[in-house]
């Protein structure tokens, strides 16, 4: 009866050690196949060569004296280096009126020269501030944004309001406005294929977000999640669709004078209580190519 029962412990042990060898194993396996896809994200040449790379910068400019001046990082020579045929003349035109400019560098050598021809040189103090953005309203600085083709990404281009916030938009010759708690001003993105291998559609909706949070459960093929996010007024007159190849600069400025949406979306105080405007730059890095993206 010993031996049977010594028998019985000694196999049972046996397989307990056998279970255990496997789940060690298996989990050290399983961390180099972690620490590579980590490393990925990061390699140009294998994770990201998967996704369209945009490259963001945020421009903050303290207009002086007349806006139309050739002082003025906003004077109109600034325009005679964008292309904004890029987009129809209906939605230009109503662009337009909610002091809203966008367009195609055709020439960034001498777009940048007169862009940086208004800065003045800051101390150090300033220019700490100013990067880090403290009292600042507008966003800035630079970024790098990956993106997966048809995948949305939300781009704030502002602090939230404090408290109720009245926002009017023009739609052609109607005016529609709205209060709101909170709301801050985002330009959401999306890329898909263009006609061509080397062209994407990128399309910029701008909308504004408000309100608490609302917690909604979202499904998708492989799971069922929450997902957390805020009320949005979609300003969908003001969607833009633009055609470009890798290397592109889109550049998106307020009309001078600053008049319309653009008050509130593209201006604010910064971090010297001065009143501010935004100029946003979005250059189209990297395009996967069809293999690449597979």
């Amino acid at each position: 009866m010993d031996r049977i029962c010594y028998a019985l412990i000694s196999t049972l042990l046996l397989f307990t050690a056998v279970g255990c060898r496997t789940w060690s194993t298996s989990s050290s396996e399983l961390l180099p196949s972690q620490n590579e896809q980590v490393a990925d994200t990061t390699s140009p040449r294998s994770f990201n060569r998967k996704r369209v790379i945009l490259d963001i910068e945020f421009i903050n400019s303290v207009p002086h004296g007349s806006p139309a001046s050739e002082d003025s990082a906003f004077s109109p020579s600034l325009w005679q280096w964008v292309d904004e045929t890029c987009l129809a003349p209906s939605l230009r035109q109503n662009m337009l009126r909610n002091g809203i400019r966008v367009g195609l560098v055709n020439n960034e050598e001498e777009f940048r020269n007169q862009l940086n021809h208004h800065k003045e040189d800051r101390d150090l103090v300033e220019t700490f501030l100013a990067e880090a953005s403290i009292a600042s309203d507008l966003a800035h600085g630079t970024q790098s944004m990956p993106m997966r083709l048809g995948r949305r990404y939300e781009l704030p281009l502002r602090q939230p309001f404090e408290g109720s916030h009245v926002a009017m938009i023009r739609d052609g010759d109607e005016v529609i406005g709205k209060t709101m708690q909170n709301a801050q001003y985002i330009l959401a993105l999306t890329s898909s294929r263009g006609k061509t291998p080397e062209q994407i559609d990128l399309t910029l909706h701008p909308e504004i977000q408000h309100g608490d949070m609302v917690r909604k459960w979202v499904s998708s093929d492989t799971a069922l999640r929450i997902d957390s996010r805020r009320e949005a007024w979609q300003l969908e007159c003001l969607n833009l669709q633009l055609n470009a190849h890798e290397g592109d600069l889109i550049v998106m400025a307020p009309t001078q004078p600053l008049r319309g949406l653009a008050k509130h979306m593209l201006s604010g105080t910064g971090e010297d209580n001065q009143l501010e405007q935004l100029i946003l730059l979005i250059r189209v890095t990297q395009i996967p190519t069809l293999i690449e993206e597979l």
